[in-house]
């Protein structure tokens, strides 16, 4: 006897554990190269529910996305740094516009814009500035909210006490709506 045993075909022995090594070996870079390749995340929509922070993964594609949260109105939410990012220049600036759903449409929120600062180590980290300009007009004299959610005015006010960078933007951002609890039901990133 030689030491190899064939099983359904296949031969197993020295050379049969050599290819199941280089085989698997394979599959590991492989699958780092899968993760490595996944789509970065952008920042980090977290809330409170029944004592315990939720976040969900707002991640750079393309396209209406629905918030896994939809039709649960909180009183306040918290955007924080997504993925840190390699990269030999600065990553291109970004919007998400914010919307809450009805039935038949959405209605825009608010927006934020994303640029991104390299930190001590190197690596680009999300800023964010939050951007209520397009959702504001001066009529008789005051400045009107043009956003409003079930017919009353809707202003965005921010409660988080840190400080911006020199342009603005900041590391995370913490706010509530002026009408109280809002569910955040969908988003697009820009």
């Amino acid at each position: 006897m030689t030491g190899r045993v064939t099983h359904h075909g296949f031969a197993q022995g020295r050379h049969g554990t050599a290819a199941a090594v280089v085989a698997a070996m394979l599959l590991m870079g492989f699958i780092s190269v899968l993760h490595a390749a996944s789509t970065p995340v952008l920042m980090l929509l977290e809330h409170t529910q029944a004592g315990k922070q939720i976040q969900t993964k707002i991640e750079v594609k393309g396209g209406l996305v629905a918030s896994p949260d939809k039709g649960k109105p909180q009183a306040k939410w918290i955007i924080r740094a997504g993925d840190a990012l390699n990269s030999e220049g600065q990553p291109g600036d970004r919007s998400i516009n914010f919307y809450q759903s009805t039935d038949t449409q959405n209605t825009l929120l608010f927006i934020v814009k994303v640029r991104y600062y390299q930190n001590a180590a190197g690596r680009w980290v999300p800023q964010f500035l939050l951007n209520e300009e397009p959702l504001v007009i001066r009529q008789n004299g005051r400045w009107q909210p043009l956003t409003t959610v079930q017919g009353v005015p809707n202003l965005i006010e921010r409660t988080g006490t840190a400080l911006p960078n020199a342009e603005g933007y900041f590391a995370s951002l913490e706010f509530g709506m002026s009408t109280g609890a809002t569910a955040i039901d969908a988003w697009l990133v820009q």
